[in-house]
């Protein structure tokens, strides 16, 4: 269409707009512009400009096709962070920190802030995607999804009831690794302390501290 003369791309009409995602329909992102008549012209720089102001789209392709549709395929951004707050809205976060939306819900690893309160749109701050990027790792190894930044450290309860607490900086690999080291340790079948002799793992320290 790109060598189609202006007066031709004036008189083509859209009176039909397919819209799909990599998740089936585009999920409301173009729900104002699925039934129209127009231009193609018209109708293409209409969708673009809603296209471009979504956060929530990644990239998109647009296809005319005889005798009046309009074909648009659009890649959504994915979530892969949530924040709670005391709301308990869920502020669902991509891959370059951004918030995508806000939910009432959530299965992502999520960190509980209460008093976390940003649009969407904005770049969540280092140390919460340092906190997040954490419990995801913990979550892998220990299907613990949830943890909670409290004076100036991230607390994660691990189903044994064991509390870890991580500081806000730091490698997040030598942290993981350390508490994974740990772990298995106080799970041997060995004589020494045992998992269940233990409450708290605290990683703030050049030396963890078993309490």
């Amino acid at each position: 269409m790109s060598f189609t003369p202006y007066v031709i791309l004036k008189l083509i009409k859209i009176n039909k707009v397919e819209c799909f995602s990599q998740y089936g329909d585009c999920g409301g992102v173009l729900d104002s512009k699925l039934s129209v008549v127009g231009s193609y012209k018209d109708t293409k720089k209409d969708i673009e400009q809603i296209l471009k102001q979504n956060i929530k789209v990644k990239s998109y392709v647009m296809q005319y096709k005889i005798p009046g549709t309009l074909k648009i395929e659009i890649d959504l951004k994915k979530p892969k962070f949530a924040i709670k707050n005391k709301d308990s809205k869920y502020y669902l976060i991509d891959e370059d920190k951004l918030i995508l939306e806000i939910s009432s819900e959530s299965n992502l690893p999520c960190l509980v802030s209460n008093d976390f309160n940003q649009n969407i749109g904005d770049k969540v701050g280092d140390v919460e995607i340092f906190a997040l990027e954490i419990i995801e790792k913990v979550a892998w190894l220990y299907s613990v999804k949830t943890g909670v930044i409290e004076n100036n450290e991230l607390k994660i309860i691990l189903k044994e009831g064991v509390v870890v607490h991580f500081p806000l900086e730091g490698d997040i690999d030598t942290l993981v690794g350390s508490l994974r080291l740990i772990f298995s340790r106080l799970n041997d079948e060995g004589e020494g302390i045992r998992m269940e002799d233990i409450r708290e793992i605290d990683l703030r320290f050049n030396n963890a501290v078993l309490r």
